[in-house]
């Protein structure tokens, strides 16, 4: 539910959601979007209150983000650069008579087309590849963390593009679902989003037991969060 709070000539618009909840919380996703997670019997006053305390930490959070901010325009041609696990790479593109592929070889990434100068097509050979490499590498990932926990069943993994989380963790099924672009990251940071949403499993919302958590498992997570939210965007 989209809302507008105002205070002090200064606002934002939020997405105010009620769940059953005993606080109130708000987070700035990288696009700039703000969410209010608040009990469903909040009343508009202390959500309110609430927001007016966090007024500034909202505008600080928002103009951080705005300053890495920057176009993903891509053309998908020869010499353009694309990210994979953490490191940049340049993309060439050429012809091929034979199957389409794409592989990654001296420091490129190779997209072996039957229209290469099809930008479109291209995009959807190279997007095909991220998503491909991406429930691979993730659920690599995925049991890595896993040796440092004592989790009975292994939390079923999905990939999916998302538009401003790196992932999420369903109680219900018992499933994380991890932000296809997150394959331009690097492992370390991977890790730091899988870690983020395993400790969901003991700690549903944001409250200091789950950063304690957090903190036990990933003691340099707040490093990786500021990398991951500057370099992928």
């Amino acid at each position: 539910m989209k809302q507008r709070f105002e205070t002090e000539n200064v606002g934002f618009d939020y997405d105010l959601i009620l769940q059953n909840r005993k606080t109130i919380a708000v987070t700035v996703h990288p696009d700039l979007e703000v969410t209010l997670k608040a009990p469903e019997q909040a009343t508009q006053k202390r959500v309110d209150e609430f927001l007016r305390r966090k007024t500034r930490w909202v505008l600080k959070q928002q103009r951080y983000f705005d300053e890495f901010k920057k176009a993903t325009h891509k053309n998908y041609r020869s010499g353009e650069t694309f990210r994979y696990l953490g490191r940049n790479y340049k993309l060439l593109v050429a012809q091929t008579e034979t199957e389409e592929r794409v592989s990654l070889q001296f420091g490129s990434i190779n997209v072996f087309s039957h229209f290469p100068k099809n930008r479109l097509y291209t995009k959807k050979l190279l997007d095909a590849w991220y998503e491909q490499n991406a429930a691979i590498k993730f659920e690599e990932q995925l049991r890595e963390c896993l040796k440092t926990y004592e989790i009975e069943n292994t939390p079923a993994l999905r990939v999916r593009k998302m538009k401003s989380r790196w992932g999420s963790y369903s109680k219900a099924t018992h499933s994380m679902t991890l932000n296809q672009r997150l394959i331009q990251a690097s492992r370390k940071q991977i890790d730091y989003v899988i870690t983020h949403e395993l400790c969901h499993i003991e700690h549903m919302n944001h409250s200091p037991d789950f950063y304690a958590l957090l903190g036990k498992r990933l003691p340099n997570w707040k490093q990786l969060k500021c990398e991951l939210e500057k370099e992928i965007r």
